[in-house]
């Protein structure tokens, strides 16, 4: 009855905020044959992307300082053991970002950029694997897609000026990491910390408006980052996940599943 009131707060507390960034959702892997659906969750509190192009700039006008914000994603993830220690699994649900940049020409400022998406259909899918060291220790590593695509509007306010906006019909972003890590059980806990080599892309085209620069495309700052989490076994068939991430991006994930 305690695991059963436990697993309702945390739930209670951890879904209305669930959210986004590629966790790996846990430190084991299933036995073959197995198969198990967990509903991930996870936040972006900070990500730094980096300008790359867009068509229609000026010759001396660039973008700095982009980032997303916040960021978001819930996640069905069903998953499968091909063997005792290698799942395959899949990612489908929902998505959502906000982006801010700075628009400059030459050395000043210009205007504050917006891009803020609706929520929509995300989808990924994964490797996992894992190797027993003995005493209760495991190596392991998480390979790791995801997908999504948005309407944005994109909004502009001119420094000292007025502010004006434009919709865009297709906004992708898309990130892979690969992330090897070691973890350790102790009784009902599995603590676990690795790093990871993260990348995310981020592509907007298609304004409804004329007047606007078409075709941006952003790429992540930073890719290495730190990750630590642990699992917390309620039963033989029900596991809980708590997760963070550092350096490449600040995020935090939960994650609730059931093995059949």
């Amino acid at each position: 009855m305690k695991r059963l009131i436990l697993l309702g707060i945390v739930l209670f507390l951890c879904l209305p905020m669930a959210v986004y960034a590629a966790s790996i959702g846990g430190a084991e892997t299933q036995k073959k044959g197995e198969f198990a659906v967990s509903l991930d969750s996870a936040f972006i509190f900070d990500r730094d992307l980096k300008f790359k192009s867009a068509s229609g700039l000026g010759a001396t006008q660039t973008i700095k300082n982009t980032e997303i914000d916040k960021g978001y994603q819930i996640m069905l993830k069903p998953s499968y053991g091909l063997f005792d220690n290698l799942d395959v699994y899949a990612k489908l649900g929902i998505a959502d970002y906000e982006v801010n940049a700075d628009n400059y020409v030459g050395n000043a400022k210009y205007a504050d950029d917006k891009i803020d998406s609706d929520t929509n259909f995300a989808y990924g899918f994964g490797l996992k694997g894992t190797y027993e060291l003995g005493n209760d220790w495991l190596i392991g590593c998480d390979f790791q897609y995801l997908r999504s695509k948005h309407e944005a509007k994109v909004t502009e306010a001119v420094v000292g000026g007025s502010s004006s906006s434009a919709t865009y019909k297709k906004r992708v972003i898309q990130e892979w990491h690969i992330a090897p890590y070691i973890a350790k059980r102790i009784d009902d806990l599995t603590p676990y910390l690795g790093v990871r080599y993260s990348d995310m892309e981020l592509e907007i085209k298609s304004p409804s408006e004329s007047g606007w620069t078409d075709d941006h495309k952003y790429e992540a700052d930073d890719n290495v980052g730190v990750f630590l989490g642990t699992d917390y076994k309620i039963s033989e068939n029900l596991t809980l996940n708590l997760e963070g991430r550092f350096v490449d991006e600040t995020a935090m994930s939960f994650a609730c599943t059931y093995k059949f």
